[in-house]
């Protein structure tokens, strides 16, 4: 299966199983716009970036559940998405 010109929203990527997401993801073609907290922390985003296709196909954006709106431009033109965010109390 191939997602050659797909564009998916993989909402909490830095997460473990949505991490495991992307990769899949990334072996299949799929263009990723995932989610994270913050794109410019490197402890949290780091195994992303290290993947292989991640320079090509992966975007980083910052987002947080506790606001109202951030998703709305990262969903949008995507094909298909999958929410494994998860908010902190």
């Amino acid at each position: 299966m191939s997602g050659q010109g797909k564009v998916v929203c993989v909402a909490g990527g830095s997460g473990y199983v949505a991490s495991w997401l992307v990769r899949l993801l990334l072996q299949r073609i799929y263009t990723i716009k995932a989610t994270v907290r913050d794109p410019n922390d490197l402890t949290k985003t780091k195994h992303l970036l290290a993947l292989e296709g991640a320079k090509e196909k992966l975007h980083l954006f910052q987002a947080n559940l506790h606001e109202e709106g951030p998703f709305d431009s990262v969903v949008d033109g995507c094909d298909g998405g999958f929410h494994t965010a998860s908010q902190l109390l």
